[in-house]
């Protein structure tokens, strides 16, 4: 496709207003892109596989871009992958999705997908203290009984610290991504920018429902229900991480209940993300109990709102 004749048109979706301009988005209906602001965090969705392609803070990305890799950004599969191999349902991954303002929530809405049984909406919101919330939402169209659980797959840049409270035994696959230190119940995983011979993954149980990224002075949260390893789904952890072994990305993965949907059945799936400026007086390294505290106050600030 010749990029030149190719029209980038964004909205700016914020608690009081969504400005948008007809004309140029029915030039650009493929490649629709919308913003949502809560306090300095801005967040880019775009309408091709409801798509989230840029989160940043005060103009600083924590996520990975399409001149990078053709993984990037964060998306949201089925699981298991079992079910589905490689590469994820195209409806669902990489097609247009269909866009609704409703009030102060932006809402994406896949066509429904004969070849996987299911169809999925997402909405995003700015939430408390500074954070955006999040809703998946999977729906079986199928004619016959489906099990399915929600999977959030978000790529972001080598070279940061990974962490987040471990959930003591349960069921998970074998890793060969192992944690630098597991300490006073938190799992570090220091991950730099040197090439490895091979792709790595952590599969493990978690405990309080998030999992955080420090990366060049930022701290990236992500907040979900937390659940128990007899509900996760086959051959899956709550919490995942995957090291690329050119190190051009590492995903960060989290998991919802595994449950058996009936024909017209939903199962949601609700995320908060936080992206913040981390304090000088707090060390970023393995075992870092300041970073951990931090970590819990942003979700604590938001739990007694």
């Amino acid at each position: 496709m010749n990029r030149s004749i190719v029209y980038l048109v964004s909205f700016l979706i914020s608690f009081s207003a969504i400005a948008a301009d007809s004309k140029a988005a029915s030039k650009s209906k493929s490649n629709l892109i919308f913003e949502v602001k809560s306090g300095r965090s801005v967040m880019k969705i775009s309408a091709i596989g409801g798509r989230i392609i840029s989160f940043a803070n005060n103009q600083k990305e924590i996520l990975t871009q399409s001149s990078e890799h053709q993984n990037f950004g964060s998306t949201f599969w089925t699981a298991p992958q079992v079910d589905w191999g490689w590469p994820p349902f195209e409806v669902l991954d990489n097609q247009k999705y269909k866009v609704e303002k409703v009030g102060d929530i932006l809402k994406m809405i896949s066509d429904p997908d004969s070849k996987s049984g299911f169809q999925l909406r997402k909405t995003w919101q700015a939430a408390e203290n500074n954070s955006i919330r999040i809703e998946y939402l999977i729906k079986n169209i199928s004619g016959k009984a489906k099990s399915v659980g929600p999977w959030e797959v978000t790529r972001v840049p080598c070279g940061g610290l990974a962490f987040f409270p471990d959930g003591g035994k349960g069921k998970v696959p074998d890793s060969n991504l192992k944690p630098d230190l597991q300490k006073d119940g938190i799992k570090y995983i220091s991950i730099n920018k040197n090439p490895i011979p091979d792709h790595q993954k952590l599969f493990s149980t978690a405990n309080e429902g998030w999992l955080a990224y420090a990366f060049d002075g930022l701290l990236f949260i992500k907040q979900f229900p937390d659940i128990q390893p007899e509900n996760y789904s086959p051959l899956q952890g709550e919490v995942e991480v995957y090291i690329n072994k050119a190190k051009s990305y590492t995903e960060l993965e989290n998991q919802g209940a595994y449950r058996l949907l009936q024909p017209g059945e939903t199962i949601e799936y609700i995320v908060n993300w936080y992206l913040i400026p981390i304090p000088e007086t707090v060390k970023i390294e393995v075992g870092s109990q300041e970073l951990v505290r931090f970590a819990r106050k942003q979700i604590i600030q938001t739990k007694n709102k």
